[in-house]
């Protein structure tokens, strides 16, 4: 087992005391989007990718991460998955995209979920960043069924930070959970990866820093 494993509660600290050395959101979902997209395209995958987000900052890193892959020529498909209105640095990202000409689209109920199932048919893998590690129950409603649709779509799938549906600090899956063959995780592991269902769900886990590495931060007041 790693030596380093941490609560989302300790994670958040970390967040913070990133923040007050000055860095911003913006500037650290560039940063860890860029060295997720580095490692995504040392495994080879293929070069067809779904990009599927959620309304959060775990949606604007893989959106970001996705217009970093289109960049190395990857064919890429965006979309963000929510009923709900998005955030503003998941905003900001997708709006890079549409101003790249990069394909993005929107899935606010179960109808446009058929367009994820199209997708699915086109693309060699999928980067899932739906949700992150807020998940503290159940998944449900147009989360769980994009989760249920893209699990069953056969292709691989790289979580961003955690697999979404997954509780980060116990490794509970109450409804439904992404089954990633690859985890990019931020700063550390998790401690669900290793608890509950989680090694079940996680695959080959790799960590990535946010520009800034998780020893420098905890040596920061």
């Amino acid at each position: 087992m790693p030596k380093v494993i941490l609560s989302t509660e300790e994670l958040r600290r970390l967040d913070t005391k990133a923040v007050k050395a000055g860095f911003s959101e913006r500037v650290l979902i560039e940063n860890a989007s860029s060295n997720m997209c580095c490692l995504i395209d040392s495994l080879n995958l293929g070069n067809k990718v779904l990009a599927a987000a959620g309304r959060g900052n775990n949606g604007a890193d893989t959106l970001a991460c996705a217009r970093k892959l289109a960049n190395r020529g990857y064919n890429v498909y965006a979309i963000v998955i929510s009923d709900k209105e998005v955030n503003k640095e998941c905003s900001f990202q997708a709006d890079m995209l549409k101003r790249l000409g990069i394909h993005i689209g929107f899935v606010k109920d179960d109808y446009g979920l058929l367009r994820v199932k199209e997708l699915l048919h086109k693309v060699d893998f999928v980067v899932d960043g739906i949700l992150g590690i807020g998940v503290k129950k159940g998944v449900e409603g147009l989360l769980k069924n994009a989760i249920d649709i893209i699990n069953a779509g056969g292709k691989k799938i790289v979580s961003c930070d955690v697999p979404s549906g997954l509780n980060p600090d116990t490794g509970a899956v109450t409804t439904s959970a992404i089954r990633a063959g690859y985890t990019v995780t931020f700063l550390s592991y998790k401690k669900g990866f290793f608890t509950g269902k989680g090694k079940n769900y996680c695959g080959k886990i790799y960590v990535a820093d946010i520009g800034v590495s998780r020893e420098l931060l905890e040596k920061l007041t």
